[in-house]
């Protein structure tokens, strides 16, 4: 299942739409397109805007009896190519921004973890590639407030999305 659909990220890059993500609670999330329909294709759109399209989505997820693991928030990523020839995807400049500072160790949150067969290498024309990250809360959301989330690379930038880390992790 794709997390955002190949028209709302053109949408979010090409059209200014906001792309609305919140989180209420530990596991509901809710995603929205504010705004009108899509204008009818337009050449002078369609040619700038192919190219790498990015979205991004998160959830704080608490912690539960027999408290295993510490509470996180589980971050879902896409990226799609939206061009007529191979994109690079490789992983090595991606970064985390979290209230407008990206994280010192994207490289290595990035570099751990289930990669697709053959790796982070190329996306054909068309293909999406999706990846889930979690992050303590403890670590990289340490107080209970508001968070400011997105995520960039060469050639691409997820809108920003707010995270809600609650004051009761348990």
């Amino acid at each position: 299942m794709r997390l955002i659909s190949s028209l709302m990220l053109r949408m979010v890059r090409c059209f200014a739409y906001p792309l609305v993500v919140s989180s209420m609670g530990a596991s509901i999330l809710a995603v929205s397109i504010a705004g009108q329909r899509a204008p009818a294709s337009h050449p002078e759109f369609d040619n700038a805007c192919r190219g790498l399209h990015a979205g991004i989505r998160a959830e704080f997820v608490k912690r539960n009896p027999p408290y295993t693991r510490p509470s996180f928030v589980m971050v879902s990523l896409i990226l799609l190519n939206d061009s007529d020839t191979p994109q690079d995807a490789t992983p090595g400049l991606w970064k985390l921004v979290v209230d407008g500072k990206e994280l010192d160790d994207s490289a290595v949150i990035f570099g751990n973890g289930p990669v697709p067969t053959g790796g982070w290498k190329t996306l054909n024309p068309g293909e999406a590639a999706e990846l889930r990250k979690d992050l303590e809360a403890d670590r990289y959301f340490a107080a209970a407030r508001d968070y400011k989330l997105s995520w960039k690379g060469e050639g691409f930038q997820s809108p920003t999305i707010t995270v809600t880390v609650p004051t009761s992790r348990d």
